[in-house]
């Protein structure tokens, strides 16, 4: 079963180290983040999303986004991602 990371609010530049932290601090297993209640998605959360995919995936584990809402749908497709590109560890 995975861990579940419910993140609230603006991910942006502000929230980038916490978003890390929180990932890291997960025990080894997959990880799933609920966007459900994020308004704003940045380019450098994407960024530590993607890092957090890779690792997980390196160690045998994933990273799972569920409940984007349409305005953070918007935010990754402005910059050419989508949840699924983010919990691939797509560049």
């Amino acid at each position: 079963m995975a861990d579940v990371l419910t993140p609230k609010g603006k991910l942006d530049l502000a929230a980038a180290t916490d978003l890390r932290t929180a990932l890291m601090a997960q025990p080894d297993g997959d990880i799933t983040l609920d966007l459900g209640q994020v308004t704003q998605i940045g380019a450098l959360c994407m960024q530590v999303c993607v890092a957090a995919s890779k690792s997980l995936r390196a160690k045998g584990h994933y990273l799972q986004i569920i409940n984007t809402p349409d305005p953070v749908m918007a935010h990754l497709q402005a910059m050419g991602m989508t949840p699924e590109t983010l919990a691939e560890g797509a560049p």
